[in-house]
């Protein structure tokens, strides 16, 4: 099976076992993940941005660049044939890409050299199998649900907090039950970058890999000062949600918190024991998603 994580700046996809019943173990991901990216405030800024790095696995278009879900069809079928090329799990909170993929499925399936049927189901939170205790559970982020999905399989215990560092930075609250409770949404570094070159006159788009580790500070240039706020409102924000999460809600304990995204690993290194980084937490709850 294929399956497809759908952002606001990008998706991802790739091959999986997920056969049925599955658990958390047995939730494997084959090969690489393919990656198609795009800018996530859906516009042209009129400054300069150093062009990102492409690789054989991950290409950077505009969102309605048909050619790249083309791209990435060849590229995700054409990975393994030791697994079913032909069923496709997707999740999307991008309507837009959604659409574009699927039309790219369906020309792939209808070339004469297609020898595989392939079909497709989209993910709703009625397939993901947790409880969802909110106003409107048809309205919350399928990304944030299958990240919870995931983060009780993998923590192993209630309850937990999911940190997803993505585009939007969500941090989310499963309870004791296991029950998905709602949570926090605030704009990851990539989106807070672009809306700073977006917002202002001169201050420069800086790509998102130019926060990396720790920044310097007091920043000593424009940049530098950019990468310093960024970051501190992206780590700061996650830190202070999670104690705030584990003291009035988690109680005495010290309430585990599993993390994924992009920038995961720099949420991570600044929030307290017990908490983990999970790669591909939303692709891994599509894996686990109830049968179909």
């Amino acid at each position: 099976m294929i399956l497809v994580d759908i952002g606001n700046s990008g998706l991802r996809a790739c091959h999986s076992n997920c056969d049925h019943p599955v658990d958390y173990e047995r939730a494997k991901i084959y090969g690489p993940v393919v990656k198609l990216s795009w800018s996530s405030i859906g516009q042209q800024i009129d400054k300069y941005r150093p062009e990102p790095t492409e690789s054989e696995h991950r290409r950077w278009v505009q969102i309605g660049d048909d050619e790249g879900y083309d791209w990435l069809v060849r590229q995700v079928i054409g990975q393994d044939h030791r697994h079913d090329a032909g069923a496709w799990r997707i999740a999307s909170v991008n309507r837009n890409a959604l659409e574009r993929l699927l039309r790219a499925i369906d020309k792939y399936s209808k070339q004469p050299n297609s020898k595989t049927p392939i079909d497709f189901q989209v993910i709703d939170y009625r397939n993901v199998g947790i409880d969802v205790q909110v106003d409107y559970p048809e309205k919350v982020g399928i990304d944030r649900l299958l990240a919870a999905r995931a983060a009780l399989a993998s923590a192993k215990c209630t309850p937990v907090i999911v940190v997803q560092a993505g585009t939007a930075l969500t941090v989310d609250w499963v309870d004791h039950q296991g029950r998905f409770q709602g949570g926090s949404i605030l704009p990851g570094a990539g989106l807070a970058l672009q809306y700073l070159a977006a917002g202002t006159d001169q201050l420069p788009w800086l790509p998102a890999d130019s926060i990396d580790g720790l920044p310097r500070l007091p920043g000593k240039n424009t940049e530098e000062a950019i990468a310093a706020g960024v970051h501190a409102s992206l780590v700061g924000g996650v830190g202070y949600l999670v104690e705030r999460y584990r003291k009035e809600i988690g109680g005495k304990a010290r309430v585990p918190v599993v993390i994924s995204g992009g920038d995961g690993r720099l949420v991570h290194a600044h929030i307290g024991p017990p908490a983990t980084y999970v790669e591909n937490l939303v692709l891994v709850g599509l894996a686990l998603c109830d049968p179909l």
